[in-house]
């Protein structure tokens, strides 16, 4: 069977019609038969849009970045095939702040989503799905939402034609309950999570191949499943050695398939939740190449925008690792919010590039729809990286990035990086250049930097309301 598009009187609709032997159809109508490939596909429809999130992988734990001691096959294809960003940023150390950001490419706190507690999103701030479903796309969701389930603030009611997955923050991997669009209540999946989220990713592109679509899998992997006794023990590293030779079920809770955290007891010295969260980012891994082969299967790879992030820095809870940066998720440090970052757009970003500059996860939006072609309403914080990536513009797509999460702030400038943490109580600077991992505080050295730092953050943190008390976007058209 394939499809054919039939026209008549201008008005063109898709039917499912048997075409071998049909050389034209009554009344004038003429059947062009049209085989469900790339070339077809890609020939009528604007690009694609897949982003994946993980959820608290950390900067070290993907092996094209600065360590190998996990090995990550199929992200790491996306680093040949397109972008690589070695200051890829969160915009928030913290699930639901950092997402907010994201789907509406602007700093969170410009509507009040400082924390988890404030995890809904106002309903006068446009987001992603929203801005592309306004424009002719098919979009989806699957896992993570995470930013509202109040009724009016749900995936469905924001922009999202399906979802099939969970709130948040928590979810079982072994017997994930999840939600399938309005239902009021969720299933019981009897498969593992992950693998859930790579079969309804492969799905979805199936249904929608021929059609325009954005495609949000926001993977629950490598976050723990859930808090049990003894887990804040993870958060002080001293503590960790007393950990490594028990099972992972007095420690955390499981995050693998069954049996396969065994596969790298050794290579970890029996470090059991160690092992089990190595096993719960190979399957993730296992699930992005299931999607990257789905999209080549179809066709569609060749007009295909895809962007992969964490949404922070991983976290010693679910054991997984940032190392070299320092300090974990809920932190302004780096491990908190230089995450895993990659983009692929082929014949439009520069394959195999490896590039320096910071950018952040509220670029992705402008960056997605200045290449399909739909303006945003509102001025937006992130900004469209593809002329930074294809060297039309040679300059840093942005002057400072900032921070602020509690009585945490940061900035990045350059090279230069200025912590301002509730602990300590004076600022630090870093020279991230020639110090990624923050060992050395040279605030002394430079205080003119300091100051012209502080000056900026303060200066940035003035213009975001306090959380709870939203400033929306502007309904304008940006550039």
């Amino acid at each position: 069977m394939k499809i054919c598009r039939f026209t008549t009187s201008g008005i063109a609709s898709l039917l499912l019609l048997t075409c071998e032997g049909m050389l034209a159809l009554a009344m004038g109508n003429v059947c062009k038969c049209v085989a469900q490939t790339t070339e077809n596909c890609a020939a009528v429809n604007r690009p694609n849009v897949v982003v994946m999130i993980a959820d608290d992988l950390g900067y070290g734990d993907v092996s094209c970045l600065l360590r190998t001691v996990v090995t990550t096959p199929n992200i790491d294809r996306l680093a040949k095939t397109g972008v690589k960003f070695t200051d890829g940023y969160a915009s928030c150390p913290l699930c639901a702040p950092s997402r907010a950001g994201f789907l509406a490419g602007v700093y969170q706190q410009r509507f009040g989503v400082d924390n988890n507690s404030t995890d809904t999103i106002p309903r006068e701030v446009p987001l992603f799905p929203e801005i592309f479903r306004k424009a002719g796309y098919a979009t989806g969701l699957l896992g993570k939402w995470h930013s509202g389930m109040r009724p009016g603030f749900r995936p469905c009611e924001r922009g999202f034609q399906e979802f099939y997955g969970y709130y948040g923050p928590f979810l079982n991997y072994r017997a994930p309950q999840l939600f399938r669009n309005d239902a009021p209540r969720p299933t019981v999946e009897k498969g593992y999570s992950t693998d859930v989220f790579a079969r309804e990713a492969e799905e979805f592109i199936e249904r929608h191949k021929c059609e325009p679509f954005f495609l949000n899998v926001a993977f629950n992997a490598p976050h723990i499943a859930h808090c049990v006794k003894g887990f804040d023990l993870h958060l002080f590293k001293e503590n960790l050695p007393e950990f490594k030779s028990k099972g992972p079920e007095e420690c955390k809770a499981f995050m693998s398939r069954e049996g396969e955290d065994r596969k790298f007891l050794k290579q970890f010295d029996n470090d059991w939740g160690r092992a089990d969260t190595v096993a719960c980012i190979a399957a993730l891994d296992q699930a992005v190449g299931r999607i990257l082969d789905k999209l080549q299967k179809t066709g569609l790879d060749k007009n295909t925008i895809i962007f992969f992030f964490s949404d922070n820095g991983g976290h010693p809870e679910n054991r997984s690792e940032n190392l070299p940066l320092y300090e974990y998720k809920w932190s302004v440090y780096e491990g908190g919010i230089r995450v895993p970052f990659f983009a692929v757009y082929p014949d439009v970003f520069p394959a195999g590039l490896t590039y320096t500059q910071p950018v952040m996860a509220i670029d992705i939006l402008p960056t997605c729809a200045a290449l399909a072609g739909i303006k945003t309403p509102g001025k937006l914080d992130g900004v469209n990286l593809a002329p930074y990536l294809t060297g039309k513009n040679p300059a840093p797509p942005h002057d400072a990035l900032f921070w602020r999460i509690g009585q945490s702030q940061a900035i990045r400038k350059g090279q230069w990086k200025l912590v301002m943490n509730h602990k300590n109580l004076l600022p630090e600077l870093f020279d991230l250049q020639n110090d990624v991992e923050e060992k050395h505080n040279i605030a002394n050295d430079d205080p003119s930097k300091v100051e012209e730092l502080k000056q900026a953050c303060e200066a940035w943190s003035a213009k975001m309301p306090s959380a709870g008390k939203p400033s929306a976007p502007k309904a304008k058209d940006s550039d």
